[in-house]
This record gives C-alpha cells, sequence and structure tokens, in this order.
C-alpha cells in the first residue's frame, strides 16, 4: 500500500492586497497543508497577513519544513517577475486556482499562475507563468496570455485574443474576439479594445484609443 505524498506548505511571497487573495484562494483551495506569507519589509516581519498565517522574513524561509512550494503574490508584472526569479531555488513555483474559478480541462495553466474567484478561464486557453486572471474576469476560448501579464477584475477577453507579455488588461475593460494586445501594454480601466494594440502603448477610452504622453 503506498503512502500518499505530504501537501506542501506554500509561500505567498509579497504582504500586500494582492497576497491577501492568494492566500484567501490558497486556503480554501485546500491544496496546501499551510500558508506562510513573506516579504522584504522588515516591517511587516511578525505580523499576520490573514489570521493563522504569519509574515515572515525571507531568510526564514529556508528553514521551513519541506515539502515547499512558492507563489509570488506582486501584483506589479515586472516586479513579480523579477522576484519570482531570485527566489526560485527556494521552492518549486505554483499555481493557485481559487475553487469557484471556473477552469476548462482543456485550459494550459503554467506555474506562478493565480486564478481568483469567479474568473473564467476557457477551453484551450493558454496561460503562461505568472499570469493573474483576478476576481470575475473571463479568459474565453483559444486566448493565450503572455507570461507577467494581469488581467484585472471583470475584464473580458473574446476568444483568441492574444496578450503579449507583461501587459495590463484594467479592471472592466474588453478585447474583443481576435485581436492581438502586445507586450508590455496598459489598457486602461473600462476602456474597449476594437483593434490590435501595439506593444508597449498605454491605451484607455470607449474605443480604446492611445494616451497622449504628457509634455516635459
Amino acid at each position: 500500500m503506498t503512502t500518499a505524498s505530504p501537501l506542501p506548505l506554500l509561500i505567498v511571497f509579497g504582504a500586500g492586497g494582492h497576497g491577501r487573495v492568494v492566500v484567501d484562494a490558497a486556503l480554501a483551495s485546500a491544496c496546501f497543508r499551510t500558508v506562510v506569507a513573506s516579504d522584504r519589509d522588515p516591517s511587516l516581519w511578525g505580523q499576520q497577513l490573514l489570521p493563522g498565517v504569519p509574515i515572515v522574513s525571507p531568510a526564514a524561509l529556508h528553514a521551513l519544513p519541506k515539502p515547499l512550494a512558492l507563489h509570488v503574490a506582486i501584483g506589479n508584472n515586472l516586479v513579480r517577475q523579477k522576484e519570482t526569479q531570485a527566489l526560485r531555488n527556494i521552492a518549486p513555483l505554483v499555481s493557485v486556482i481559487h475553487p469557484r474559478a471556473s477552469v476548462a480541462q482543456s485550459s494550459c495553466i503554467a506555474p506562478g499562475c493565480l486564478l481568483a474567484a469567479h474568473c473564467v478561464v476557457g477551453p484551450l486557453a493558454n496561460l503562461e507563468e505568472g499570469v493573474i486572471v483576478n476576481h470575475g474576469a473571463v479568459v474565453d476560448h483559444d486566448c493565450r496570455i503572455g507570461a507577467w501579464s494581469h488581467i484585472a477584475p471583470l475584464a473580458a477577453l473574446g476568444g483568441a485574443v492574444r496578450v503579449g507579455s507583461a501587459s495590463l488588461v484594467g479592471a472592466g475593460s474588453v478585447v474583443l474576439r481576435d485581436l492581438t494586445i502586445g507586450a508590455g501594454v496598459t489598457l486602461g480601466a473600462g476602456g474597449v479594445a476594437l483593434t490590435d494594440v501595439p506593444a508597449g502603448q498605454s491605451w484607455a477610452g470607449v474605443p480604446a484609443r492611445p494616451l497622449e504622453r504628457a509634455s516635459a
């Protein structure tokens, strides 16, 4: 008779509001034996991120009892990527999926993703490493979301949308099907993309248009 492997202890790195979202989802998922938070801010050490979830220093992570798993819970896309690279040697990177997320069996979810409560990830959708699909967001069928991107609360992507790496699709925004959102894009909250958005640009409005840079 084989013995089941013990559940890992989850390290949630990032003790801000997004960290609370991740911890809440992790606890609800029952996929981890316990959860510990960590942060680089010494003023947070010794506090609790949520009741029963202590915040410890990064130096203390190496002494935690194994097996361990890691999720970097930082909303800023580029900082999340940087911290993930710095912490990979501590524990395997894992995704956290809230049990009230709707995730198609044929979707592909890379490590380090968060799928928050009431989000939808459709058939054959592909989420690369470190993607956030936040509360109530919809990533429809055949979408491809590049690494370190954030689909914010209540955003909706039509079928077969492509989102490049490290992009932000803002809260309540809409991207029509078959469009491409380039890498490093910000689509402002409530924006409606009717055309492709080139890499590195910030768009907003209905319909969404490029934001003019403020003059010096």
